[in-house]
């Protein structure tokens, strides 16, 4: 190893740093200084509250509950106030938008500090051996080495490149927060239609079970009426004809309403082998917006504050404020640049070197001159983006208007409805009770085909009945969501703290029509 001798020199090295630290800070504040021409926030955009559908947090359900180390079924009490909840709290799809509006929040916090300068600290070495020219363009041979341990500073601010950085952000914020509305609206709506699904399959369920019962009457009826008349097996079998089809139609919804129970545990984020229990004691219609409010109110209501509006007027405000700000005064701003170094620098011929202090400083303001050429595309293709933005507002508001005419109708033509199928239960049921009566007593011209008949006619009022408040419900809760948060022509008395929805309240609807003695209770509506 050749041994070398160094020599220091300590004149102008002992005052190494200060001078760097006051450029650096000079060069932060000049930066600053032109961050403030275009309004750049050093922080991301405010997180805006996500449409919330209930604004109460609810515990997360656990997974399972392990008794004697053997795993239980848990049983969840639930009604449509929880159904809501929990899917805009465990949805997956909803926490999947959630954490893509904060990686947006992310892009946005980096893209309105795009203007700092990039700091390196290093070492470099540098060595040269043989030929080399002189500054009189001779041919001379040459043996030397540096060491170069330094701090420096790079930098290039270019205020449209900053700019239009930070336009990009805002807008994929406005989009990720669209994006959540979306999901959120969508996947709430689904939740709570897939709730009254369950609560529709479960209640026709039931009045199955009851029917049955009334054709096991007629079957126990018929056998005794066979072992007098012969002749009676054909009304034998035509009652096992219908209980074998009723014993089906309970398989079917009792089938149905499982494959509600699973699909609404996925919805709302919970173990699938949760057991589901609604809480509604009877499937009665619900009511959760004041119907007295004119159609047109209701509209300009839904247009002002529906799912996705304040999102969309967002990115569009977004788009055409970064245009303006890239078509000011900032086009014709240079690109500045910095370039700063400052170290011990060790030099010498051969194998010695000699330090001192070395600062070196390169300033540079350039302009881009293709972009003069490239300017009317670039701006067409901004006004392509704001064309398509309104376009995409205006498709909003045509759905919204739709929306809140089509369930507000579904909602009148609903009530309708439902009263005029509890008048078929009750005459269905009356029918039942006087043909049962009159085949009891051997009445002239009765038979129990006429009993069967008047059986069916009491399903098919049922069904209908159950129908209508199905699709009433859906309508309501549809024409809730539609109007969006803190409903203010929400049905009063229900809790505002809630943001979408309030506890069901059940309208008027007749008292039981069909007498349990002669029908059941579950056979009422």
């Amino acid at each position: 190893m050749l041994s070398r001798k160094r020599s220091t020199r300590q004149s102008g090295f002992s005052k190494t740093f200060p001078r760097l630290w006051h450029w650096a800070a000079g060069a932060s504040l000049f930066a600053g200084g032109c961050a403030l021409t275009q309004d750049l926030p050093d922080s991301p955009l405010a997180h805006a509250p996500i449409t919330q559908i209930a604004g109460e947090k609810l515990q997360k359900v656990s997974f399972s509950e392990k008794a004697g180390g053997i795993s239980q079924r848990l049983k969840l009490p639930i009604n449509l106030d929880t159904v809501l909840r929990l899917a805009e709290e465990q949805n997956p799809q909803i926490a999947i938008a959630v954490e893509k509006l904060e990686e947006s929040n992310g892009e946005n916090a980096l893209a309105a500090k795009s203007w700092l300068p990039a700091i390196y600290g290093g070492i470099a070495y540098y060595r040269h051996e043989g030929g080399i020219q002189n500054f009189n363009g001779d041919l001379i041979q040459s043996s030397t080495g540096a060491l170069y341990p330094n701090l420096e500073i790079r930098t290039e601010i270019d205020l449209r490149e900053a700019t239009y950085k930070q336009v990009v952000a805002e807008r994929n914020h406005w989009k990720s927060r669209g994006e959540l509305a979306r999901i959120t609206t969508e996947t709430c709506l689904e939740a709570a239609t897939t709730y009254v699904d369950l609560l529709t399959a479960r209640r026709g369920e039931a009045v199955a079970r009851e029917l049955e019962k009334y054709f096991v009457e007629q079957l126990e009826r018929a056998e005794k009426m066979k072992q007098e008349q012969p002749e009676a097996a054909v009304l034998v079998e035509a009652v096992h004809a219908e209980l074998s089809g009723r014993k089906q139609a309970i398989l079917k919804l009792k089938q149905l309403g499982d494959h509600c129970s699973i699909k609404l545990t996925y919805l709302l984020g919970i173990d699938p082998e949760t057991q589901l229990v609604p809480v509604e004691k009877a499937f009665v219609p619900i009511d959760l917006v004041e119907l007295s409010i004119p159609t047109s109110d209701m509209v300009a209501r839904s247009l002002a504050y529906g799912p996705g509006i304040a999102e969309i007027e967002g990115m569009l405000a977004s788009v055409q404020t970064g245009l303006a700000r890239l078509e000011g005064s900032n086009r014709f701003m240079p690109i500045l640049q910095l370039n700063m170094a400052e170290g011990g620098f060790g030099a010498g011929a051969g194998d010695s070197l000699y330090w001192a202090n070395r600062w070196d400083l390169g300033l540079a303001a350039k302009w881009n001159l293709t972009e003069w050429h490239t300017s009317r595309e670039k701006r067409r293709i901004a006004e392509i983006k704001i064309n398509q933005v309104q376009l995409t507002h205006k498709e909003l508001k045509a759905k919204l208007t739709l929306g809140v005419q089509e369930s507000r109708d579904s909602i009148s033509g609903g009530r309708e409805q439902t009263q005029l199928g509890t008048k078929q239960i009750h005459h269905a049921a009356e029918t039942y009770r006087l043909n049962s009566l009159r085949l009891e007593e051997n009445a002239p011209g009765t038979s129990m085909s006429d009993v069967l008949q008047s059986i069916r006619g009491l399903e098919t009022a049922h069904t209908g009945y159950i129908t209508s408040i199905n699709v009433y419900n859906k309508a309501q809760i549809r024409l809730m969501m539609l109007l969006g948060p803190d409903n203010a022509i929400h049905k009063k008395g229900e809790d505002h703290d809630r943001k979408q929805h309030a506890s069901p309240k059940s309208f008027n609807t007749p008292a039981a029509v069909v007498p349990v003695t002669q029908a059941g209770p579950a056979l009422q509506p």
